[in-house]
Formats: structure tokens, C-alpha cells, sequence
């Protein structure tokens, strides 16, 4: 496990819904279910469990005296750094002749005006970057096999969005293993810690306080803490 820098090339940039970048872990983790999902004998989907597993991530573990541990990588930092987000737009409409195929009986009209079958135009934020680039305390070879098959990462990568041209996976000798499990290019909080994290690194700059995930599955309620936030992504 050494401290690495991880870069992302961007085919035009990513859609996410935080106020700070994606994390690294959550990628990792999430390609690692795909893969193995069918040979677990485990509730599907995982947020079904009362207690997901953790799976093996190939990054060190970052153990606090204080709090709940996590995966020592960070979330994703824009190069450039946009001065405002683009908003892009997604649209959905129902499929008529597809609801004659799922339902007994319909009604003689379907409104697309109102209720659940209502056509849809919904905004979308994303950030234009040419590069995302993570810090990670990790095992670079393995990391570079689970990466080699992300080809989007983001929401809405069905449409298009958060499209990866490629990936690397360098050390970086210049960063010890608290700032490449914690900090952003810029030497702020790059992603979500407990407070003992940063006793003794009261120069850090932070976004705050609040609640957020401290590690994937992150939409599992047990993965819910008050924790210090990344700064805000700024140039």
C-alpha cells in the first residue's frame, strides 16, 4: 500500500449529485459488486442488508482513535476547474405501446400533462473538466485491473455522461499517507472524515460539519455519520 495519484481523462466531464467530487472508494466498490455479486449468497440489492459487507478494497484502511474507519482515498477533484456547472437536460416519455404489452386493461387516455406516466424534462448538473484525479493510499496494480473496465462513472452514464477515455494509476513519492488518504491536490479535506482525523491538522480547511457517507455502500443508512466535509472545490 503507497500513496498514489490516480487521473481519470474525461471524454467532457462528469454529473454527480454532491457538493464535492465522487469518491474513489465508491468506484472501486461498486465495479468490485459487479463482479461479484452473482457468486455471493447475499441479499440483493445490498441496501437490503441490515449490515453490508465491506468488501476488499485494494486501498489501506484509515483507523481513527475516534469515529468510523474508511478506505484512505479521496473523491475527485475537476482539472480545470469549471467556474459554473453546465446544465444539461434528460428527457423521458412513456412507451404506449409498451404498457399494451404489461397491462390487462388501460385507460383511453394516458396523460403525458400529469400523474406517474408524465413526460418528463429534467435538468442535470455536470462538471466539464478534461481530468478528475484522486489521492489514494492503495496497491497500484490492482487498482489499475478494477479501473480497466470503468468506462463512465457519474449519473447518467447510460446517456452519455461521466464518459472515461482512460486511466492512470502513478505513485507519487512527493505525498505521505495522510495527505493521499485524506487531502485534495490543493492540501484541503478532500473527502468526508471523522473529526479525530484531523486532531493535529488544524490547518486543513474543511467544508464544515454535517452528515454524509463515511464509505460505500454510501445510500446504507449505517454508513450515515456527522463528519468533517471536503472544501468546497474552488481554483
Amino acid at each position: 500500500m503507497i500513496p498514489l495519484v490516480i487521473t481519470a481523462h474525461m471524454a467532457g466531464g462528469v454529473a454527480h449529485s454532491l457538493p464535492w467530487g465522487i469518491s474513489l472508494d465508491g468506484i472501486l466498490a461498486a465495479q468490485l459488486w459487479h463482479q461479484l455479486k452473482p457468486t455471493l449468497d447475499l441479499p440483493l440489492p445490498a441496501l437490503d442488508a441490515d449490515d453490508p459487507i465491506d468488501l476488499d478494497l485494494p486501498l489501506a484502511r484509515c483507523t481513527p482513535p475516534a469515529g468510523p474507519w474508511h478506505w484512505a482515498a479521496t473523491c475527485a477533484w475537476p482539472d480545470p476547474i469549471p467556474e459554473l456547472p453546465d446544465i444539461h437536460y434528460w428527457t423521458g416519455r412513456v412507451d404506449h405501446r409498451h404498457l399494451e404489452h404489461l397491462a390487462a386493461t388501460l385507460p383511453k387516455v394516458i396523460s403525458d400533462r400529469q400523474g406517474r406516466y408524465r413526460a418528463r424534462r429534467m435538468p442535470l448538473l455536470t462538471t466539464p473538466c478534461l481530468t478528475l484525479t484522486w489521492h489514494a493510499v492503495g496497491d497500484p496494480e490492482q487498482i489499475r485491473q478494477i479501473l480497466a473496465d470503468v468506462r463512465a462513472i457519474g449519473k447518467k452514464r447510460s446517456q452519455g455522461e461521466g464518459r472515461v477515455l482512460s486511466w492512470d494509476v502513478a505513485t507519487d513519492d512527493g505525498l505521505d499517507e495522510f495527505a493521499a488518504g485524506h487531502l485534495s491536490p490543493t492540501g484541503a479535506l478532500g473527502r468526508p472524515v471523522p473529526p479525530a482525523c484531523l486532531e493535529g491538522h488544524d490547518d486543513v480547511a474543511t467544508g464544515g460539519t454535517g452528515l454524509a457517507a463515511i464509505r460505500p455502500p454510501s445510500m446504507h443508512p449505517s454508513r450515515m455519520h456527522e463528519l468533517r466535509l471536503p472544501a468546497p472545490v474552488t481554483s
